[in-house]
């Protein structure tokens, strides 16, 4: 056994410990309780952080490497959001399945796909620094919002019941924080979809000074995201929209998303 899959089963310990601290009761204002919490979360950070600075300096797939980069950014912006917001707290057990997801997808690339040496540093050049980072808030909002919308998804087809479970009801968050979370992070994600594409496009220009390389699926994809989201705000804005439209048409996006950013490189 090498020291790579030392560090993955590492990964995978911090999560389970941290999944366990997902089930102690934070919504009675016990400050210890989520003082547990955000310290776990916190850890299982810091440990992909190491994670990360394991890889670059052995050979890895590039898909692995984005993959951890997505977890430090995502479980990073989980931590922040964690402790300003109590509502958002309240959805925790909803994303617990997507990072459980992305640790073992990442598990098992590391073991499956054709490593090689990364030659160059991220912060070797500010449009690539830049660009990779505004894709990974990007993703990371878009998933907040997808999450988000599914519990006011849930929490109506709850309420539409004759009888309905109190204890779903009474842990995710109200249908309109739930809508407050979800239309801020997908504002978000749009705001920082819009810098990736550009920082992307300047990378390129001045890099290759051609357009060759830039306008491939995962850009088209991303550009797809990126007006269906434009297009749900001014339609929000003229006409309102259903929490069911809103909620399709995010998912929708989310798709094309995930698509760009996996589904390219595991199927190519």
């Amino acid at each position: 056994m090498n020291l790579n899959f030392y560090i993955e089963s590492l990964s995978l310990t911090s999560f389970f410990v941290f999944l366990v601290t997902n089930f102690i009761n934070i919504e009675t204002n016990n400050k210890i309780n989520k003082i547990i919490y955000l310290s776990n979360l916190l850890f299982i950070s810091f440990i992909n952080v190491i994670y990360y600075n394991f890889i670059i300096l052995n050979p890895v797939s590039v898909l692995s490497l984005v993959t951890t980069l997505l977890l430090v950014v995502f479980f990073l912006s989980h931590f922040f959001i964690s402790i300003f917001s109590s509502e958002y707290v309240r959805l925790r057990l909803l994303f617990l399945p997507f990072f459980l997801v992305l640790l073992i997808f990442r598990f098992l690339i590391s073991f499956s796909s054709k490593n090689e040496e990364i030659s160059y540093s991220l912060f070797d050049n500010t449009s690539l620094l830049i660009h990779i980072f505004s894709s990974l808030f990007s993703y990371s909002m878009l998933t907040i919002s997808a999450i988000s919308s599914v519990c006011v998804f849930l929490k109506s087809k709850i309420l539409k019941q004759v009888k309905f479970n109190n204890i779903l009801l009474n842990l995710l968050p109200s249908i309109y924080e739930s809508e407050i979370i979800s239309i801020k992070s997908l504002f978000f994600s749009m705001f920082f979809l819009t810098l990736s594409l550009f920082s992307g496009f300047h990378y390129h220009f001045f890099e290759y000074n051609n357009f060759d390389y830039f306008f491939n699926n995962k850009v088209i994809l991303s550009i797809i995201s990126l007006f269906l989201i434009i297009f749900f705000f001014i339609y929000r804005k003229i006409l309102g929209i259903s929490n069911t439209a809103t909620f399709k048409l995010i998912l929708l996006s989310y798709v094309f998303i995930n698509l760009a950013y996996f589904g390219i490189k595991v199927t190519g």
